[in-house]
């Protein structure tokens, strides 16, 4: 994706030339039919304490289904080389960690291809992916086989120990050779696909790279043939795209190449532009007959750049054009804004962005960036102190209070809010079980009372798990919350903090 240092001050500049500023807000888009859910609800409203907001849980008005939430599997060659591997994959994927239904992988420019027989090589002949990281055999293999190396068993491992459902690759940059300037990674001067010469090329290069995953018991469940493809000043590797040439590849190439070499069921992402808004504009007028997952990334757009602002972004706007009832997944987002922050700051800005595109902007999954890092970073849910011990940013808990309870197949249900104090709410509901989640966040500097009226349905206790600025452990359980005998949960959710209240349907 990108150079730690040098994304804002290149990457962005190039979202002035492709990009329009969005008009409404998720919000303002949604105003009239959330003031008309305010009024239903205000009638059945209660409230059992002086000032409280009144958060009505709507179980019958629901919205999009929930997909999951995942990271991306990197940086491949420090996590594989990681002494501490094992259990960052745990805390990623596993059960005692984030629970993550999605991991996020990379099609790697490097790996040896075979035209005639579109094979493509993902892993270094005769070295096993469980080899000892410290041996010569490790060592003697190049830069780009340790990185293919390093992916598969990634990817294997959290497959084999926490069956993890859903793995999608994104694209960089196709191979240099297939690429206008074939002597650059990036994509500098909008260099990209040689369209000429290298379409038919690069699919089957593309289709390769999931059937080669398939021979090792690895389904790739979906494929990008892009990456933040309006980036044409960034040194690192990229490859540049317009949105008619990526429609017509996706059309005309690689949906043909995958059917015709069995992988009717592998779906298709597109177009993952760095902002959300960026990928309104760029997929608006894109061929997208083909492509099943639309994506885009969680930066802050054009416009917070020009005003100083740096990393999640935190007021996405809607997307403006019909998407036909297909998903929309964010792909990618962290804070990167240069400034390492482990605490409770750093873990509202993600809270705030994981709303506001959850709640307000309908996304039906949201994928992190990087799992991991060998250094500290607010780029990773999971970070490497100096003397190789693990740290765990707020980030990691703010994550884990959405992906830790909402199951892929949850769906988003109404919450009418009055007198919201800052609150930001969401609630979801499992539609065979009958759990149901609500996730509060307070990002203000006083502790807001709250209660919940339900509507529809009727419940027990409530768990309840929260994150603030001197919380030890992770989503700690601050105990239960029941009804009084009108049916109110009453409960206070303290000053810049995350909540999760879980319970089930009687």
């Amino acid at each position: 994706m990108l150079k730690l240092t040098s994304r804002w001050s290149r990457l962005y500049t190039v979202l002035a030339v492709v990009s329009t500023f969005s008009i409404f807000s998720c919000q303002k888009n949604s105003l009239t039919l959330e003031s008309q859910e305010a009024q239903l609800n205000k009638k059945a409203a209660v409230s059992a304490q002086a000032g409280a907001t009144i958060a009505t849980l709507n179980w019958d008005q629901t919205y999009q289904k929930i997909d999951g939430f995942g990271a991306f599997g990197g940086r491949i060659v420090p996590f594989f080389e990681s002494a501490k591997r094992d259990s960052i994959l745990d805390y990623l994927w596993g059960g005692s960690g984030l629970k993550l239904n999605i991991l996020r992988g990379k099609v790697l420019h490097t790996y040896p291809f075979n035209q005639q027989t579109k094979v493509v090589t993902i892993k270094p002949a005769g070295v096993s992916i469980d080899v000892d990281p410290n041996s010569a055999t490790y060592q003697n293999l190049t830069a780009d086989e340790k990185e293919q190396l390093g992916q598969v068993w990634i990817i294997k491992k959290a497959k084999e120990r926490y069956e993890v459902p859903f793995v999608m690759a994104s694209t960089w940059t196709p191979p240099l050779y297939m690429k206008t300037n074939t002597s650059s990674i990036s994509a500098k001067w909008f260099n990209g696909l040689n369209f000429n010469t290298s379409s038919t090329a690069f699919a089957r290069y593309l289709t390769g790279f999931v059937k080669s995953f398939q021979n090792e018991g690895i389904t790739i469940n979906a494929i990008s043939p892009s990456n933040e493809p309006e980036n044409v000043f960034s040194d690192w590797d990229a490859s540049y795209w317009d949105s008619s040439h990526l429609g017509q590849f996706i059309t005309n190439n690689l949906r043909p190449e995958l059917n015709s070499a069995g992988l009717q069921s592998t779906k298709i992402i597109s177009s993952e532009n760095a902002a959300w808004g960026t990928a309104d504009n760029f997929l608006s007028g894109m061929d997208r007959s083909k492509v099943d997952i639309l994506a885009g990334h969680g930066y802050v757009e054009i416009s917070g750049i020009i005003t100083g602002q740096r990393g999640f972004n935190q007021s996405p706007s809607m997307w403006n054009f019909s998407i036909g009832g297909k998903p929309m997944w964010v792909t990618e987002a962290s804070d990167d804004g240069g400034n390492y922050d482990n605490g409770i700051e750093g873990g509202l800005k993600l809270a705030v962005n994981m709303h506001k595109l959850l709640a307000d902007c309908n996304a039906n999954a949201y994928v992190f960036w990087l799992g991991m890092l060998a250094f500290q970073n607010n780029e990773a849910l999971i970070c490497t102190k100096s003397d190789g011990s693990l740290e765990f940013p707020k980030t990691y808990d703010v994550m884990g209070h959405y992906s830790r309870f909402i199951k892929a197949g949850y769906m988003r249900i109404n919450v009418g809010v009055q007198n919201g104090n800052g609150l930001l709410i969401s609630a979801y509901k499992d539609p065979q079980t009958g759990k149901f989640v609500l996730v509060v966040t307070n990002t203000g500097t006083a502790a807001v009372p709250l209660d919940i009226n339900l509507t529809g349905f009727a419940s027990g206790a409530l768990n309840n798990y929260q994150t603030t600025a001197s919380s030890s452990g992770h989503w700690e359980n601050v105990g239960t919350v029941n009804p009084n005998s009108s049916g109110v949960y009453s409960l206070t959710i303290p000053a810049k903090s995350i909540s999760t209240l879980e319970g089930n349907k009687l």
